[in-house]
């Protein structure tokens, strides 16, 4: 469509060429998260939209110059995690302090639209339009394009937040006392497995085409590049548009290994601990170094799992360990993928981005494997890529910002221990997201217990006021 647009632009006057209204878009304070943000683009741009993509960790001054500059019809706000739903609330009350009172379009993993309905829109004049998705975006755009349908829409938007405010407001008492469950009781009667050593490893420029065999399928081709049903199932049957589609990727990946366009580097490490109720008491490796503390969540029904269940408590004196690792994929996706947006190649840019995202988690999978090797617990013989991908596997890892262990300000310890930055080319934002958004980092641990789980809302926020 793209190319088809910029080839009749040379035969067509001024007046055809006009476009349907100007959007500012911006992935907000603190998050590198990139790729929705540039499908909203893309999307937008070719359905008669002028957009003004203003990049990845935008501060609300530049977001407002930007307003000023480009006086556009509405604003499209992006961010992944939690905090970056935070922030939207603060440029939420930064806009509306300066004046700014059009349509905001907002979306992100974190989002809902009840988040928007209670947190976002009470802190704007204008309407606040939570999208779920880049189709969902486009078509709101060409609803509040209209000036009647505009109207419309704030209206029913007020009324949705009046209702969900009201409904939050009403509390029904309870009978019986909410009955907290008591903690977990995890076994510790096996031997504790030995690391082979506790130095830092740095792995640099390891082999893409090694890496690419660990991509979890179902995430790229489904998740990220929208193809619908099974993608296993649609291989076996040669399904005409998964294979044009896995013949796209195919060609970026060729193109990316015989021009070096991405690089995977690592670093990863082990370290004795021990835990102390909902506490990880890591050791320091040097002598007259202090031990560092990470502090959990515990879950208040269910389980009552907390991490620190999966190391050896301290009353055992019995030196436990874990590991840490990072890994990271490709720094120049963001210039590449523009270079190539720039060339009207919209799908292979969009592709590009997905793999170095891909990437970084199938190496992040690989490096995992080649960590529980190391350990002495490794996997069965007849262990598949989809094992892999389901965690069918001795222990388990867990990325700070996840469900088990939310904080993603802890990433600066990880940061700290691995000592990342002077190894490899990965940044942390204020937000304490990596940059680039290609990296993924995680504490691994060896206990055959180990799960995944989730903390509920009020397990979260009493583990913020027992930290703060």
């Amino acid at each position: 469509m793209k190319h088809a647009v910029t080839y009749l632009e040379q035969f067509m006057e001024k007046s055809d060429m006009a476009n349907k209204g100007t959007v500012l878009l911006a992935t907000v304070k603190g998050d590198v998260h990139d790729i929705g943000k540039n499908l909203v683009d893309i999307i937008l741009s070719n359905n008669g939209f002028k957009v003004i993509n203003l990049g990845i960790k935008v501060a609300t001054p530049e977001l407002i110059e930007g307003y000023k500059q480009y006086n556009p019809d509405f604003i499209g706000l992006s961010g992944l995690l939690v905090k970056s739903a935070q922030m939207m609330v603060a440029t939420a009350q930064d806009l509306k302090t300066s004046g700014i009172n059009c349509p905001i379009l907002v979306g992100g993993a974190a989002l809902s639209n009840k988040f928007t309905r209670l947190r976002i829109s009470p802190q704007y004049d204008g309407a606040v339009i939570y999208c779920k998705d880049a189709m969902n975006g486009l078509s709101v755009s060409n609803d509040i394009i209209n000036p009647e349908l505009l109207k419309t829409i704030t209206h029913d938007l007020a009324l949705e937040t009046d209702k969900i405010i009201a409904e939050e407001s009403i509390t029904i008492p309870s009978t019986t006392p909410k009955i907290r469950v008591a903690p977990a009781q995890i076994s510790h009667d096996m031997p504790i497995p030995n690391p082979p050593d506790l130095l830092p490893h740095v792995l640099k420029n390891y082999p893409l085409e090694e890496i690419f065999e660990f991509i979890n399928p179902q995430m790229l081709y489904v998740r990220h590049l929208g193809y619908r049903g099974r993608w296993e199932d649609a291989i076996k049957t040669k399904d005409e548009n998964a294979i044009k589609l896995m013949n796209s990727v195919q060609s970026v990946k060729d193109e990316i290994l015989s021009k070096n366009l991405l690089t995977a580097n690592a670093i990863f490490k082990f370290f004795p601990c021990n835990s102390d109720e909902n506490s990880i008491l890591i050791k320091a490796n040097t002598k007259g170094q202090q031990s560092h503390k990470i502090t959990f969540g515990r879950q208040s029904d269910r389980d009552g799992l907390c991490l620190s269940d999966f190391i050896m408590p301290t009353s055992r004196s019995i030196t436990d360990y874990t590991c840490m690792f990072l890994t990271t994929v490709g720094t120049d996706v963001i210039s590449i993928s523009e270079q190539w947006k720039q060339e009207g190649r919209l799908l292979d840019s969009h592709i590009l981005q997905v793999l170095a995202l891909e990437s970084a988690e199938g190496f992040a999978e690989l490096l995992h494997q080649k960590i529980r090797t190391m350990w002495g617990i490794g996997d069965l013989a007849n262990t598949t890529y989809t094992d892999l991908h389901r965690a069918n596997y001795h222990g388990k890892r867990y990325s700070f910002g996840y469900p088990a262990c939310p904080r993603l300000e802890d990433q600066r310890l990880l940061f700290d221990l691995l000592d990342v930055s002077p190894n490899l080319n990965v940044d942390l934002t204020e937000g304490y997201m990596m940059d680039p958004e290609a990296s993924v980092s995680a504490m691994v641990f060896h206990h055959p217990d180990a799960k995944y789980f989730n903390l509920s809302s009020e397990d979260i926020e009493e583990l913020e006021r027992l930290l703060n």
